[in-house]
């Protein structure tokens, strides 16, 4: 796995729970760098993001040993537990984002680092490890030195030549397949799309397609799944408990039909209420327009 940071001069990354400051080309590489990535962070750091919400786009990974629940996340209450989850990932799609103490956690277990360095004090009162102090890391590249406002900063890569052994089996290929912005689905309006026992499936699979992993769930839940589904992936369980969902899914839910609905992301819950009150094929067709698709 990776981890990435901006750090000041004395490998600070913090102050009272918020960054030491914000360089928008930091701001937009760290975007970059993570998006349609698996990220690692604790309760704090997520706490420090706009209104307190995952990062869209990203699995978040949650470490935190109180019983908080986060909306949109994956609540691990130990390294061995998050360790074990992040095992169906390939370890190139793993990000360590913060704080301190997740970073010194999981340092031993990564491969790579992106550092934006800053030349300044931030007053900072969380730390990492200083990377040019341990031994196994090594300085791989380093950008031009940038200016914003006056402040010096540079990009930085790091490798460890002696990261811990993991036992990844990248069986999540496809995750950043459900990250992709998507503006609407076509679905087939069959006979089956008005069933009420498939109603409530097909409202929680197109919410499942549109707002991918929006719940928020607990690293428990999952272990129970993979106790009682031997051999099972983190995908598996995900789709089992609809919490992303693919085309496929929502055409093998609705079934075959001449009859092709092209839903707007925007039209959703309209969509949905309609298929609720029952309206009729026809009306429904010709209210959300046919496709040729």
């Amino acid at each position: 796995m990776k981890l990435i940071v901006a750090v000041d001069k004395n490998w600070g990354i913090g102050k009272e729970g918020d960054l030491l400051t914000s360089i928008p080309d930091d701001m937009r590489f760290f975007r970059e760098t993570t998006q349609r990535h698996v990220l690692v962070m604790g309760s704090k750091t997520l706490r420090s993001f706009k209104n307190s919400r995952p990062l869209p786009g990203r699995l978040n990974i949650v470490l935190t040993r109180s019983e908080a629940a986060f909306a949109g996340a994956v609540v691990c209450r130990s390294i061995e537990q998050a360790l074990n989850l992040l095992k169906s990932f390939s370890s190139d799609d793993i990000m360590v984002i913060g704080g301190g103490l997740i970073y010194r956690q999981l340092l031993p277990y990564c491969s790579k680092a992106y550092i934006t360095k800053m030349r300044f004090d931030g007053g900072a009162d969380t730390f990492m490890p200083n990377l040019d102090e341990v031994d196994s890391w090594k300085l791989t590249g380093e950008s031009e030195i940038k200016d914003y406002e006056g402040l010096e900063y540079s990009f930085t890569e790091y490798a460890n030549s002696d990261a811990a052994e993991t036992e990844f089996t990248a069986a999540c290929t496809n995750m950043s397949e459900y990250f992709k912005t998507k503006k609407f689905i076509d679905i087939a309006a069959g006979e089956m799309i008005y069933n009420p026992e498939i109603i409530s499936k097909l409202e929680a699979l197109l919410n499942a397609y549109f707002y991918p992993l929006k719940q928020g769930f607990s690293a428990a839940d999952v272990d129970s799944f993979f106790e009682n589904n031997n051999g099972a992936s983190f995908e598996e369980y995900l789709k089992a408990k609809r919490l992303i969902a693919s085309e496929e899914d929502i055409a093998a839910l609705t079934g075959a039909s001449p009859a092709i609905i092209r839903v707007k992301k925007e039209e959703l819950q309209e969509f949905i209420k309609d298929v609720r009150d029952s309206i009729g094929p026809e009306i429904l067709t010709k209210k959300y327009k046919l496709t040729d698709n």
